[in-house]
Order: structure tokens, then C-alpha cells, then sequence
């Protein structure tokens, strides 16, 4: 890659550049215990995978920012019903999904131990920097628990631009966003379908972030296992 032409670095959000503390299920667990809820940490994530599968996309253009954000809890809060509904519902679970909510909001969350450093290392080559998510609004509420949003130039979310990867279009406005061509910039994501293909399908380069080694087989990927090796990639060197 020429590294004269690379202008811009967009990010996923969620197992990118943070994750779940100790897995989805576990966080989920946590709270619910208290409520007196009655299942496991391992049955809660399946279920939860079922839940958020077949959740429609997560999208609230055309709404003022408050709207919005009753929008978006209503959302999570029929994911989160699914979930309970087949692991076993109790009574308090409104209550519940008021703390686990907000608990979401920021104490679940934890960086990958080298995200601050590679994003200060891009940002002193002087890149912009983007997040390109199919997150709610509590991104930027996340981003500034975890000390990394003043990182960032600018943020194309699901819920607020209308459209959730791997749509063309959101790829699309975060480079209209960012006054890029595709060919200037690269996307970074760990989902195969939501990352590489809705970033190929609009000509950004990908760089799929597979920290399990699942897609080592796949030569037609670019692939690295830590976001440590991003650098040399945009230095010319991967």
C-alpha cells in the first residue's frame, strides 16, 4: 500500500477497539442475579445471539436526539426481553433492564490493551480517524469511560445515519463524512460480513481484525490477529 495515500483509518466499534468484560453472557448474569433471575451465564449468550440475530437493524434516522434515544432502549429492551423469554423471565425484569442498560452505558465495557496506542501512533501521522458502527448513541458515552473519543474525527452510527453495515450507504457517508475516496482510506473490523464485505462492496481497503485466528484459511482477506499490526500496514510495510 502507499502509504502517501492513506488519509483516513475508520474502526469498528464493539470487539474492535473495546469489548464485553468477561463476554456478553456474563454481564448480563451479573445483573440479573440480583434480580432474581434464574439461569447461567453460557444459556443467557446463546440466547442472546438468537435475540440480537433476528433483531431488526438498529436505525433511527429522522428522529430529534431525544426520540432517538427512546427508540433506541426500546430496542434493546425487546432484545433483552427475547432473551429472557427463553432462559425464563422473573418478575423484577423491568427493573433489571433499567441497570443493565445503563450498566452498558459504560462499566461493561474494556479496551483492547493496545487500542490507545495504536490510535495515538495514527493520529500523530496525522490520519484521520473514524468509527463506523452499528452501535446506539451510548458510543460516545462509552468512548469517553474508556478515554478514547477525543481519538476520533468523526462517528457514522447505525442508529443515527438510518443505514447498519454492511450497507453500502454507511460506508458511503463516512467517507463523504471524512472527504475521502475510497482508495484513500482503510475500514477495520472483526465481522467477515458486516466489516469486510460492506466496506469491499463500496472499494475500502479492509483489514479484518481476527484475533482467533477464524479466518486464517481465507486468502482472499487481509487478516491480523492484533491492532498492534495496523501500523506497519499503513506505513507501507504489510
Amino acid at each position: 500500500m502507499d502509504k502517501n495515500r492513506v488519509k483516513a483509518v475508520f474502526f469498528d466499534a464493539a470487539d474492535t477497539l473495546f469489548h464485553i468484560k468477561g463476554g456478553v453472557g456474563n454481564q448480563y448474569w451479573s445483573v440479573a442475579k440480583k434480580y432474581g433471575a434464574n439461569s447461567t451465564p453460557e444459556t443467557i449468550e446463546k440466547a442472546f445471539s438468537r435475540a440480537f440475530k433476528s433483531a431488526p437493524p438498529l436505525t433511527f434516522a429522522g428522529f430529534s436526539p431525544e426520540d432517538r434515544k427512546v427508540n433506541e432502549k426500546k430496542w434493546w429492551y425487546e432484545v433483552v426481553r427475547n432473551v429472557f423469554s427463553e432462559v425464563g423471565m422473573f418478575e423484577r425484569f423491568d427493573d433489571y433492564f433499567e441497570e443493565l442498560f445503563e450498566t452498558f452505558r459504560s462499566k461493561a465495557w474494556e479496551l483492547f490493551p493496545e487500542t490507545k496506542e495504536v490510535l495515538s501512533l495514527l493520529k500523530a501521522r496525522g490520519l484521520i480517524l473514524g468509527i463506523i458502527s452499528n452501535f446506539d448513541t451510548r458510543v460516545y458515552d462509552v468512548c469517553t469511560d474508556l478515554g478514547i473519543i477525543d481519538y476520533f474525527d468523526s462517528f457514522v452510527i447505525s442508529s443515527e445515519v438510518g443505514f447498519s453495515k454492511p450497507s453500502p450507504e454507511i460506508f458511503s457517508l463516512a467517507l463523504s463524512k471524512s472527504k475521502v475516496s475510497p482508495s484513500e482510506c482503510i475500514h477495520i473490523g472483526d465481522s467477515l460480513e458486516y466489516d469486510f464485505y460492506g466496506a469491499n462492496s463500496v472499494g475500502i481497503r479492509v483489514i479484518l481484525l481476527d484475533k482467533k485466528g477464524k479466518y486464517k484459511s481465507r486468502n482472499d482477506v487481509h487478516r491480523i490477529e492484533s491492532l498492534t499490526e495496523v501500523i506497519g500496514f499503513v506505513d507501507g510495510d504489510g
